[in-house]
C-alpha cells in the first residue's frame, strides 16, 4: 500500500499530465482567433497557459485538501486512504475537464459559454427537451463519461508504474520542480491581466475580442488607476444602467378600457425558430396565400434571439430585460389582463412546455391552469399536428356568444427540425441528426435542408387552421397574428441556431396580421414585436396611449419607429437602418459588446457611430427603466 509521501508524490505527476491535458482542451476555444500580432500572440499564450491552471485549481485543492485529512486527522481510514485519495483526485479532474468540455461544444455550437441562459436550460423542466436533445446524444454523452474515467484511471496507473521504475528522489523534489512552474503561471497571469487592462485602455480590439472566448475570464481594466497616475486617458462615452430598482410600475397609467360591442375573437399563432426568408411562395404556399390576405411585414424584426425574449416581447410590448422583473414578480401582460376582464375563452396550446421558458409563470400567470394545454412528443411535427387539433377542438365547442382566444405555439422548425416524409421539398437532408456526431462543417447544408422541410411541414398546420376559420366563417370577427419567436442561423455569418449572435437571420422573422374590415397590404419599414400588443389593445377597446403600457406603437396608425431593441440573457441590442450596437448589461456578462452596419458587416469607426447616436442609446437605456418603480421611472 503506498505511503501517504508516496501518494502525494503521484498525484503531483497527476495533477501535472492532467494540466496539459486541460490545456489542449481549452486550445480548442482559439481556434477562431486570428493572431495579428505579438502583443495578441502573448496575451493568448499567457491566458491559456495560466487559465487552464485556475481551471484546474478547485479539483487540485480539493484533493490536497482529502489527502491532508487522511494523512493527518482520518488516521482510522488508513486502509481505504489510497482509494479516496485517488478517487477524489479523479473525480475531481474529471468534473473540470467535463464542464470544459460541456463549455467548449457550447461555444463551439452558439458562440458563447455556459451562462445564466444554459443553467436555466438545464434546471428548469422542458428545458432540455427543448434543445431537441435526443436518447442517442444521451447515451453517446455518458459513453464519453466512462471513457473519460478509464482513462484517468489508467493513467494514474502508468504514471504509478514509472515512479516504480525510475530511481528514488527526495519527497522534497517534485515540490520545487512544480512550485517553480506554479510561480511560472502566476506570473503569467499577471502579466495577462497587465496586457489586457493595458489594451483596454488603449482600445486594442484584437485583445478584448480574444478575452471573450475564454470561459470564466475575468478581466481587470487600470483607467481609473491611469487617471489617478496622471496618463492621459481618452473619455469613451458609455450608457450607464441603473439595475438597483425592480419593482415593476406597469402599466404606467391605470388603463381606460371601452368594451367593444362585438368583441373581435384572437388567433395567434407562433412558431419556433421561424425566419423571415422562410415565408416564401414554394416552400409555405398556404401561408404565403393567406398573408396576400392580411397585413404583411417584410421588415420585422423579433425582440429577442431566443424564445423567452421572442415570445415576452410581442405580448409585453416591453425590452427584454424586463422579463426578470415580470418573473420575479408574477406579472402577466396588460393584453391577458383586458382579454380576460372581457370574459374570452382561452384555448392555450403549446408543442413545448409552459414552464420553459416560464410562460406560465410571467405571459398567463392568471390563466386558469385548465386552459393551458402541453403535449409533446419525441418528433416535433407530431405534437403539432395533435395541438392543432385540439385547438381546432376547443374552437368548434366553444361558445359562440363569448370571445375566444386561441393561442398555438409550433414546435417542427426547431433543432432538430422535425417533418414526416410527405413534406420534403429538399433533399438530400441530413437525416441522422446528432449533436454528438454531426459536423457543422460538412453538414451544414443538409442542415438546412432538414429545417426548410420542416417550415413546409409548418405550412400544413398552419393551413389547418386557416381551412377551419374560413369554412366556419370566424374570419370575418378574428383577428389572426402569425409570426415567430425569432430566426434560425445557419453559418451565414458563422453562427447555427440562435441565442448565440443580434445577426438578422436570428432576429428577423415574418409577421402577418389579418383583421376582419382591414385589406391586403404590406409593410416595409420597419417593424417590431414590440408593435403587436400596443396592435391589438386598442382592438379590444383600450384607449390609453401606446406608451402606457409598452414600448411599441400600433402598426396600423401614424407612429414609425427609428429603431428596435432585440435582447438576449444579458445584452440588448439597438437596431436602426443602418447600424447595431450591442451592449452587455451587466457587469457579469460574458460577453462583451460589438458595433456593425445592419447588415453585420463590420465598421471602420465604431466609435463615431457611438458619438452620433448617444442620444438614441440614452433614450433606450431610459426604457429600460421605464416601467420601474422609484424615482427612476
Amino acid at each position: 500500500m503506498l505511503q501517504a509521501d508516496q501518494r502525494s508524490h503521484l498525484l503531483h505527476h497527476y495533477y501535472f499530465v492532467s494540466y496539459l491535458f486541460i490545456v489542449a482542451l481549452s486550445s480548442g476555444f482559439i481556434e477562431g482567433i486570428t493572431l495579428h500580432d505579438l502583443r495578441t500572440v502573448f496575451f493568448v499564450a499567457a491566458t491559456l497557459l495560466s487559465s487552464s491552471f485556475f481551471y484546474l485549481l478547485p479539483a487540485i485543492i480539493l484533493s490536497k485538501s482529502v489527502h491532508f485529512l487522511l494523512a493527518s486527522r482520518w488516521t482510522r481510514m488508513k486502509r481505504w486512504a489510497p482509494v479516496v485519495d485517488f478517487g477524489v483526485a479523479i473525480g475531481a479532474v474529471v468534473a473540470v475537464e467535463l464542464l470544459l468540455f460541456a463549455d467548449r461544444s457550447v461555444f463551439s455550437l452558439f458562440g458563447f459559454h455556459i451562462n445564466g441562459f444554459v443553467v436555466n436550460l438545464v434546471i428548469t423542466p422542458g428545458g432540455l427537451e427543448s434543445m431537441g436533445t435526443g436518447g442517442s446524444a444521451v447515451v453517446v454523452g455518458f459513453m464519453g463519461f466512462i471513457a473519460l474515467v478509464a482513462v484517468q484511471l489508467l493513467l494514474l496507473w502508468l504514471l504509478h508504474k514509472l515512479m516504480a521504475r525510475t530511481k528514488p528522489r527526495p519527497s522534497f523534489w517534485p515540490r520545487k520542480i512544480y512550485s517553480y512552474g506554479l510561480l511560472v503561471l502566476v506570473l503569467l497571469a499577471a502579466s495577462e491581466k497587465a496586457t489586457y487592462g493595458m489594451s483596454h485602455l488603449q482600445g486594442f480590439k484584437e485583445v478584448l475580442v480574444a478575452a471573450d472566448v475564454f470561459p470564466f475570464y475575468q478581466p481587470l481594466t487600470i483607467r481609473s488607476l491611469a487617471k489617478k497616475l496622471g496618463f492621459a486617458v481618452k473619455r469613451r462615452e458609455r450608457v450607464a444602467i441603473d439595475n438597483t430598482i425592480s419593482s415593476l410600475s406597469y402599466p404606467s397609467q391605470p388603463l381606460e378600457v371601452t368594451v367593444p360591442a362585438k368583441p373581435l375573437n384572437i388567433v395567434w399563432l407562433v412558431a419556433e425558430s421561424w425566419r423571415a426568408d422562410m415565408l416564401d411562395p414554394e416552400i409555405m404556399p398556404v401561408t404565403w396565400k393567406f398573408a396576400q390576405q392580411g397585413q404583411r411585414f417584410t421588415n420585422h424584426y423579433s425582440g429577442g434571439n431566443g424564445t423567452r425574449m421572442g415570445v415576452f416581447s410581442m405580448f409585453y410590448g416591453v425590452y427584454g430585460p424586463y422579463w426578470f422583473s415580470f418573473l420575479a414578480e408574477r406579472r402577466p401582460p396588460v393584453i391577458m389582463d383586458v382579454i380576460q376582464d372581457q370574459g374570452y375563452q382561452l384555448g392555450l396550446y403549446t408543442s413545448a412546455k409552459f414552464s420553459y421558458p416560464e410562460f406560465d409563470k410571467t405571459i398567463f400567470a392568471k390563466v386558469p391552469q385548465a386552459a393551458l394545454h402541453s403535449h409533446q412528443e419525441s418528433l416535433g411535427w407530431r405534437a403539432d399536428r395533435y395541438n392543432v387539433g385540439e385547438m381546432l377542438n376547443f374552437i368548434e365547442e366553444r361558445d359562440p356568444a363569448r370571445p375566444f382566444m386561441a393561442f398555438m405555439f409550433f414546435e417542427s422548425p426547431h433543432a432538430s427540425y422535425y417533418f414526416p416524409e410527405e413534406s420534403v421539398i429538399r433533399q438530400p437532408y441530413l437525416e441522422d441528426f446528432n449533436y454528438a456526431t454531426m459536423s457543422l462543417d460538412d453538414d451544414i447544408e443538409l442542415i438546412r435542408n432538414r429545417y426548410i422541410n420542416s417550415c413546409h411541414h409548418l405550412d400544413s398546420q398552419f393551413a389547418r387552421v386557416f381551412a377551419y376559420l374560413e369554412q366556419n366563417d370566424l374570419l370575418e370577427n378574428t383577428v389572426v397574428v402569425v409570426t415567430g419567436d425569432h430566426g434560425e442561423e445557419f453559418m451565414e455569418k458563422g453562427r447555427w441556431g440562435h441565442n448565440s449572435a443580434f445577426h438578422e437571420e436570428q432576429i428577423r422573422v415574418p409577421l402577418v396580421i389579418r383583421l376582419p374590415g382591414k385589406g391586403a397590404g404590406e409593410t416595409d419599414r420597419m417593424t417590431s414585436h414590440l408593435d403587436i400588443a400596443p396592435t391589438l389593445l386598442p382592438l379590444l377597446g383600450v384607449k390609453n396611449a401606446s406608451g402606457d403600457y409598452a414600448q411599441g406603437f400600433d402598426l396600423l396608425g401614424p407612429e414609425r419607429r427609428d429603431f428596435t431593441i432585440i435582447s438576449d440573457w444579458s445584452r440588448v441590442c439597438y437596431v436602426d437602418e443602418k447600424y447595431k450596437e450591442v451592449i452587455p448589461l451587466t457587469a457579469s456578462s460574458m460577453m462583451r459588446g460589438d458595433t456593425s452596419a445592419r447588415d453585420d458587416k463590420p465598421l471602420a469607426d465604431p466609435d463615431l457611430f457611438r458619438q452620433n447616436h448617444l442620444d438614441f442609446l440614452q433614450q433606450m437605456m431610459k426604457g429600460l427603466g421605464k416601467f420601474k418603480g422609484g424615482p427612476a421611472s
